[in-house]
This record gives structure tokens, sequence and C-alpha cells, in this order.
């Protein structure tokens, strides 16, 4: 597993040259002019910041990438790539329900990415739970596959196309005294294709119709039939990294759907959401 490189290039490190003190009177003057120079220096922007998470990764630090790759996540900055790179180094450390998390999050944003599927299925095949899923009916299958094809980049750019050519096409019309034909169908076109893309980007930006799922973290967590402690109401365990839907809540209880069709009640704290 390597470690992904974020998009863009880091900016460049400035470097200041000093000048040679000739006298040993400059020497005070000197040091305060270098803190003050130290103080003023910019601190590494999250680009460098990646760069060096990475930079320990490859050296073997799995835990220095680790923290630095949790300091951009927890100051709030969201990629694909990041998810991947904290996926792998908690899989470097053996913490395999986190790095299932995290790779599970990186496949929301880099669907097709082959590194993400082939790191998510070999961390997946080393649970304790082999859960063979139940054959789903092909219509949702086919409605992601569909709202997954084309890259988010991509239909930004269409929506915008589209929407323009809308606008352009109707104040040709407001400006002409009689349009002609052509621009009617234009309009109709130009209008289904943004209302298409729109609705697409919207179902991917907001989750719309995904259902909400976890994973696992505890070693062992026991699912009951009630939302209740009582140990006469245990179904059976499940263990760590183990990917479930998430169908109700009632208070610090979840109720939880398996690939295979099991349903039960879990402790919120044994999981955390997708």
């Amino acid at each position: 597993m390597t470690a992904r490189r974020a998009p863009g290039r880091p900016g460049r490190l400035l470097m200041a040259t000093l000048p040679l003190a000739l006298a040993a009177g400059l020497g005070a003057g000197l040091g305060a002019g270098l803190a003050a120079f130290q103080d003023a220096a910019p601190s590494p922007t999250p680009a460098e910041r990646f760069q060096a998470g990475n930079s320990l990764y490859q050296a073997g630090d799995y835990e220095g990438a680790l923290d630095a790759y949790l300091r951009l996540y927890e100051e709030g900055l969201e990629s694909g790539e990041l998810h991947y790179n904290i996926g792998n180094a908690y899989f470097r450390l053996g913490e395999l329900g986190r790095a299932i998390l995290f790779f599970e999050r990186a496949r929301i944003t880099l669907p097709r990415d082959e590194n993400v599927r082939t790191n998510l299925e070999l961390a997946r095949s080393l649970t304790a739970d082999q859960i063979t899923p139940l054959p789903g009916f092909w219509v949702p299958r086919v409605v992601s596959w569909a709202a997954q094809l084309v890259p988010r980049g991509w239909l930004i750019a269409i929506l915008a196309l589209g929407y323009l050519g809308l606008a352009s096409v109707l104040l040709y019309r407001l400006l002409t005294i009689r349009p002609p034909d052509w621009t009617r169908h234009a309009a109709v076109a130009a209008a289904a294709l943004t209302f298409v893309v729109g609705t697409n980007l919207l179902i991917r930006e907001f989750d719309m119709g995904r259902a909400e799922r976890g994973v696992i973290l505890q070693t062992e967590a026991t699912v009951q039939s009630a939302p209740s402690d009582d140990p006469s109401l245990q179904l059976f365990t499940i263990h760590e990294g183990a990917v479930v839907r998430i169908d109700r809540r009632s208070s610090d209880w979840l109720e939880i759907v398996l690939e295979d069709g099991k349903v039960g009640w879990l402790r919120a704290g044994d999981l955390e959401p997708i």
C-alpha cells in the first residue's frame, strides 16, 4: 500500500539569506532579526503537511504519518486521497476497523479508483465475520452505477454549460421578434440537460437515497433483539471491521442490518458511521 500525493503542487518554501556579520557588535541585532524572521515565516500549507505525512509513511513511520494525516482531517480537510492514506496508515498499524472505515469514506469520493477498491477488499477479507451478502434487486445497483458514471468535475462543467446555454437561448428568444423554431428545441434540450445533470449532482453531493452505513470498531460487539443490555436478548456477536446498515436510532442504540439480512440492536458507541 502506497501513500497518495495530494492534488496540485505544494507551494515553494521561501529561503532567505542573511548578511554575514562583520563586527561583534552586530551579533545581538542579527539574532533578533533572525528570531523576527522565523516568527514571521509562513506556516506549512496543507499540501506541504500532507506531503510530510507521505514522507513519514514511505519511511515506515506509520504512527507519525497517521498523526500528520489526522491533524489535517480534524481541521476539516476532506478529500478521497486523505481518507485513503489514513486508511493505509491504520491498516499498517493493525487497526482493521478504522482502516475499513476510511477506505469506505475514500470510496465515496473516489468510486472508480482501483487502489481504493483493492485495499478495501483486502481489508474486508481479513475480518473475522465473513458475511455473504444477499442478492440485491438490480434497479438500485443500476441507479447507483449511473449516478457515479461521470466524474464530479465533469458534472459541474456540463451543468455550467447547460445553464449558460439555456440562459443564452432564452435571452435570444426574448430579444428576437420572431425567433426561429430551433431555439425552442434548443431551450428544451438545454433545460433537460440542466435538470438531469443537476439532479445527479445533488444526489451525489448530499447522498440522497444512500442508506446510512457504519463500521464496527470494537473487537467484538453484542447484537440484541431489542435496545437493552438484557443477556437473554442476545442474538449474535459481530466483530471489528464489519460494515452494517443503520436503519433506526433509539437513544444510544442503533438498529442495524447486516449484508446477509440479519437484524438487531447495537450500542451506538460500538460503530462509527461512514
